[in-house]
């Protein structure tokens, strides 16, 4: 047993030993990728195999839960074969989402539309739609239609707001960007097995507990010791690099140390990157892109080095600001303090201004998000310059889910659970520079580049903001929601298509129809007393 332990000991220190030689001279043996491939083939095996086991388990289910079948001669024998036809039952981890958003992506739409325009619902939905009544007699605000027709009327019109209503008390589209997204099939890690559904077979089985002493007995100890050593690499050799005088060459060394452990740290979650278009790849200036996790700052600096701008951090992260704030200039704030902001937005324009110095990398998201979606961008760093340069990241969350919920785990356990996942797999897309055009604010500057990377990205543009992460929604947010829906009903309404109503029309409009609605408790109150006398 003692030879077993010292063989594989020796094969743990000459796999780490080769990968620090590779990371060093940026080369590659592509036994990564090959590995990556080989895995996302038993995913696509095992999600068969667990269909196929589904499939016999619902077919036993059909034939213990049946009734005797209808005979030929009865009423009901048309009906046998949609009757014994098998039932397919939906699983949940084939889509990100419990529930397809019809309602509420139409309804936010209009809401947009109805903003700037005065045209009626009916006018807008060319394909048909709930509001069929007529509005030949919009231009005086009055209607005549009978009790019958009203109800219909406050149905037409509020239809779109209860569907989307219900769908958000569901499943919203905001609270779901701060946790893990789900898989379309089981990656063999018992932690995604629940959000999955997986019905496990021997064979499975097999294959689970074979990768398990594959990734627990040889890839997390040299994982864990690749990391070791670029943790002390970066802690001794930046701060080494920054007691050089001479800015030039305390420029290039700092250049590669910085490649070399990051490269490093990147082996140590078998990471596979693939940058695209590098000729827009950014040499000074500001950089911004969607935010995943900490280690997004690692996967851009395998390419490139820049200049980061973050809170301030407590443990290892902690350490790592501190061991960088000693080489070159990053900037480390507080989020409540507000003196903090105006130092960071003036130490930011000296900055830029200077192009002899990295590019500044910025997340304008302000949290991390779980890459499914691109969340409301922060005006501040599109104050700051005319020119941005917009970097797209998208992970692949099949070998290993990258997005870190500060809420549940810490980031020691987030790190530790990323060792023991397969891989880390990500795209990263350099877009062209983007410039403020004249007349735009800071707000469509910042909206307009978070189109740009989250249509590259393949995510879902959110106009959010990612604090809601944090904190409950402000007011502002709910008045600014009734707003757009006092817009929208006012301008699109089934009762008149002309805009808001005048006071006299309001007032003849409440003597008629709505006069049940609009009646005061106390007079409703006296009139029932009024009934019963």
């Amino acid at each position: 047993m003692y030879y077993v332990f010292y063989l594989l000991g020796k094969l743990i220190l000459y796999i780490t030993l080769f990968v620090i030689l590779l990371s060093v001279t940026g080369k590659t043996t592509y036994v990564r990728e090959i590995c990556a491939k080989l895995l996302l083939f038993l995913f696509e095996w095992g999600a068969k195999q667990n269909s196929q086991s589904g499939d016999v388990n619902e077919s036993e289910e059909d034939d213990v839960g049946c009734d005797e079948p209808p005979s030929e001669g009865s009423s009901e024998s048309g009906e046998y074969n949609l009757w014994t036809r098998k039932r397919s039952r939906h699983n949940s981890g084939d889509h990100s989402n419990i529930i397809v958003r019809r309602w509420s992506a139409a309804l936010g739409e209009k809401l947009k539309r109805s903003a700037s325009s005065h045209r009626h619902l009916s006018d807008l939905d060319s394909d048909g739609g709930f509001d069929c009544v007529d509005h030949s007699d919009c231009g005086s605000g009055i209607t005549d239609h009978n009790e019958h027709q009203t109800v219909k009327v406050i149905v037409n019109d509020t239809w779109e707001f209860i569907g989307a209503g219900i769908e958000a008390i569901i499943e919203d589209e905001v609270t779901t960007r701060f946790k893990t997204a789900q898989l379309a099939s089981w990656n063999f890690l018992l932690r995604n097995r629940a959000s999955s559904y997986v019905r496990m077979n021997w064979k499975l089985c097999v294959i689970w507990f074979a990768g398990f002493l594959f990734r627990y007995l040889i890839l997390f100890p040299v994982r864990l010791l690749l990391f070791l050593i670029s943790m002390a690499l970066i802690v001794t050799l930046l701060p080494a690099v920054g007691l050089i005088k001479n800015e030039t060459i305390k420029a290039k060394l700092y250049a590669r140390v910085m490649l070399m452990c990051m490269r490093i740290s990147s082996r140590a979650f078998s990471s596979i990157v693939k940058f695209h278009n590098k000729e827009n790849r950014p040499k000074y200036g500001v950089c911004v892109a969607n935010h995943t996790s900490p280690i997004d700052v690692m996967i851009l600096s395998c390419d490139s080095c820049y200049a980061l701008v973050g809170q301030k951090q407590g443990g290892v992260l902690g350490l790592l600001q501190t061991a960088l704030s000693h080489s070159s200039d990053h900037i480390w704030f507080e989020r409540t303090e507000s003196n903090d902001r105006k130092k960071v937005a003036e130490r930011l324009e000296q900055h830029v201004e200077d192009q002899d110095k990295l590019p500044m990398l910025i997340f304008p998201e302000g949290t991390c998000i779980n890459n499914t979606s691109v969340m409301m961008f922060k005006k501040g760093s599109f104050e700051i310059s005319t020119t941005i340069y917009p970097i797209a990241m998208k992970y692949d969350n099949r070998l290993g889910d990258p997005f870190w919920n500060s809420h549940e785990q810490g980031y020691m356990t987030y790190l530790l659970s990323m060792m023991t996942s397969w891989a880390l797999m990500c795209d990263v897309w350099y877009l062209p520079p983007v410039t403020r055009e004249e007349g735009e604010n800071a707000i469509d500057f910042a909206r307009r580049v978070q189109r740009l990377i989250a249509r590259k990205g393949g995510l879902v543009d959110l106009n959010w903001d990612g604090n809601l992460k944090r904190a409950k929604v402000p007011e502002r947010l709910k008045d600014e929601q009734k707003e757009l829906f006092f817009q929208h009903l006012a301008r699109t309404t089934s009762i008149c298509s002309c805009g808001k109503p005048t006071d006299e029309q309001f007032e003849q409009m409440k003597k008629q129809i709505y006069s049940d609605i609009f009646e005061e408790p106390e007079n409703k109150e006296t009139g029932k007393k009024k009934e019963s006398k």
